[in-house]
């Protein structure tokens, strides 16, 4: 008996844990709330009368470096970070980190296009970050404009937003009709007794 129990403790030990680290999911989660509160505010408030646009740039500016230091953070981190092992082959693995380097490079075109696509009216002094900080104004990059860019800074949004929605309903299928680990990579609940480890 206590042999059955020493070989199932060792084994337990052995069994790759499911989940990403702590300090991974926390700032994947902390991305999903930054980019909703962003959504909410692009398009809410700014599409307002008048000069709702303009009063709420510095909010939407202001979050997007939030966004912009979390992805780099994130990145960061993935680097020195091993992925768990879950229940998927080897070409659904790669395929997988093909389409969310995707979404992190998208995030980052968004950003960019963001800020080469802001112009503030003549005499009119930059947007104020966090309340103190002056905008830098972004270099003019021939031959696009300021307004070529934010034409692109908006669909690009829109296939970000598709991106996000495939990831969601991949994620639904793993939970729902799969039910494997995957979901279980970027879940904060208790783990199982047998894939619980140090992270």
């Amino acid at each position: 008996m206590h042999a059955n129990n020493r070989t199932l403790s060792e084994m337990s030990k052995n069994v790759p844990h499911p989940r990403w680290a702590l300090g991974i999911r926390l700032l994947h989660w902390l991305t999903v709330l930054v980019l909703a509160f962003q959504l909410v505010v692009a398009f809410g408030p700014m599409k307002g009368p008048g000069m709702a646009t303009m009063n709420w740039l510095p909010v939407h500016m202001s979050v997007g470096m939030i966004v912009l230091a979390i992805v780099v953070l994130r990145l960061a981190w993935r680097a020195f970070t091993k992925a768990p092992v879950q229940p998927i082959s080897r070409s659904s693995r790669r395929a997988r980190t093909v389409f969310h380097m995707s979404i992190y490079a998208l995030i980052l075109a968004v950003l960019i296009t963001g800020w080469l696509g802001y112009k503030p009216m003549p005499f009119m002094p930059p947007a104020r970050l966090f309340g103190d900080l002056p905008m830098p104004l972004a270099p003019f990059v021939s031959p696009l404009s300021a307004r070529t860019f934010a034409f692109i800074h908006a669909k690009l949004v829109w296939i970000l937003l598709g991106l996000v929605g495939i990831h969601i309903i991949a994620a639904l299928v793993h939970l729902v009709l799969f039910r494997d680990n995957v979901m279980r990579g970027m879940s904060f609940g208790r783990a199982d007794a047998g894939n619980a480890s140090t992270q």
